[in-house]
């Protein structure tokens, strides 16, 4: 199928599904119909293994916004349909090469519009011909004096005056969702993938070239190879002594401070946790310097190998004491999305170590180490928006000795099923509130509703 007319296709379908609805359903909907229609336009896809995984995340997201939308969610739809398509254009493309195309192509509609014979794919045949002339001679010029003209007559009463006794009904607001819905459909189809982006992600390499591994040249011209490994030597040596009696100090603190008093053991924990998760990203950083290129090859470099093996390691175990410092303050106080969010970045810093240590042992550039970390973070979109994070918090919570009600019933979605049960268990009455927020989640259209508001029972 054309481009242009899966613009204009996909122009139609998102104001359908768009026009005076609310986000919700119609997401899921839309989210799909270009990932089937990508399969339509390329149906060589269908048998590579790696598109039809990126297929899979974007259907998986969608059912989870359907079920229930959030923020997560719309993030995690728009970004797996994006990298989706991304990968149908070009499979050698790198994600974050992929995230750089995706940022630009939305500024460069503004150019890219104007360049019909690439979008309309016109081979300048008469027939086409006639089209263009058509195109560039009546509907484009209307469009651009339409603008003028609101603009004209909404500054003058007297236009304003004179326009109003024609008694004109034009829905402002379908004008503007089609112009929207075409903007993205425009972004969605005509991906621009431009030869400087291409000849860039050739030159992002996981693995170093024979001649940088034969060639091996220092960092600063004025400090030898041999000086400049010694002194990685002696700086992951001294960072190691002192990274291993921090663990030490970190977890006596806590086994010698309980927490007694659960405001300062809250603040605390939330500047520890914080320290902690830069000192990782930190940590990442000094071995990148270190092995960026010549130090993984030259010889007599394994005193080096093994303080970046056992700086990583260390490096392991502080976040393991993270994580056990999040987890008691979690049983103290109860799960927020905050604290998830923490077991989320901390799961992350397991992630970057780990092929961290791949890096070292495997002697792989430092784009490795960035390639999985992207997909490290789009790994973890997608799985967080595949479960309804609130609905978990609240039951958790909920069979702790003191409950923070406020938070559960004002800050968090998705856990009314949770609430009613324990209203109905405890033979309390259902607050007011609780009830008017499922009735209004009920009583939307179709195309704006989420799927779990349709299975909350009120009834007592």
């Amino acid at each position: 199928m054309k481009k242009h007319l899966l613009i204009f296709l996909s122009t139609l379908v998102f104001v359908v599904l768009f026009y005076n609805q609310d986000l919700g359903l119609n997401l899921s909907i839309f989210a799909i119909f270009l990932m089937v229609f990508n399969f339509v336009q390329k149906p060589e896809m269908l048998k590579d293994k790696r598109a039809l995984f990126l297929a899979t995340t974007v259907l998986l997201c969608s059912l989870s916004n359907a079920w229930l939308a959030s923020f997560v969610t719309f993030l995690a739809v728009m970004v797996s349909s994006f990298v989706f398509r991304l990968y149908c254009e070009n499979q050698k493309l790198r994600l974050i090469m992929q995230s750089i195309i995706f940022a630009s192509n939305w500024f460069a509609y503004v150019v890219q519009f104007f360049q019909f014979n690439t979008w309309f794919e016109t081979k300048k045949s008469d027939k086409e011909k006639l089209f263009m002339k058509i195109f560039s001679y009546v509907v484009l010029p209307f469009l651009i004096l339409g603008v003028f003209f609101a603009l004209y007559v909404s500054t003058s009463d007297t236009l304003l005056a004179w326009y109003q006794r024609f008694e004109l009904d034009i829905n402002f607001f379908i004008i503007f969702v089609t112009i929207f819905g075409f903007y993205i459909s425009f972004v969605f189809w005509n991906a621009k993938i431009y030869e400087v982006f291409v000849t860039l992600n050739r030159s992002l390499k996981t693995n170093f070239t024979e001649d940088a591994k034969k060639n091996q040249k220092p960092t600063f011209d004025f400090l030898p190879l041999e000086f400049e490994m010694r002194s990685g030597i002696i700086t992951l040596f001294c960072l190691n002594l002192m990274l291993l009696f921090f663990i030490v100090v970190f977890n006596v603190e806590h086994i010698q401070n309980p927490a007694i008093n659960l405001g300062d053991f809250s603040n605390r924990i939330h500047e520890q946790i914080y320290s902690i998760i830069g000192s990782i990203v930190l940590a990442m950083l000094v071995i990148l310097f270190f092995f960026k290129d010549a130090l993984n090859f030259i010889q007599n470099n394994k005193y080096l190998v093994l303080g970046a093996k056992c700086w990583v390691i260390l490096n392991a175990v502080l976040v393991a004491s993270a994580v056990y410092q999040n987890t008691i303050y979690v049983t103290n106080l109860g799960l927020t999305y905050k604290r998830l969010g923490v077991y989320m970045f901390l799961i992350l810093c397991f992630y970057g170590l780990h092929f961290t240590f791949k890096k070292i042992q495997n002697q792989k550039t430092n784009f490795y180490l960035v390639d999985k970390m992207t997909w490290g973070f789009f790994y973890t979109l997608v799985f967080c928006s595949l479960f309804n994070w609130g609905s978990f918090i609240t039951y958790y919570n909920l069979t702790l000795s003191e409950t923070d009600f406020e938070y559960l019933e004002y800050d968090l979605d998705g856990n009314e099923k949770e609430l009613l049960e324990y209203y109905k268990t405890k033979n309390l009455e259902i607050p007011e509130y609780l009830i008017n927020r499922v009735n209004r989640q009920k009583e939307k259209s179709f195309l704006s509703s989420q799927l779990y508001y349709q299975t909350v029972d009120l009834n007592p």
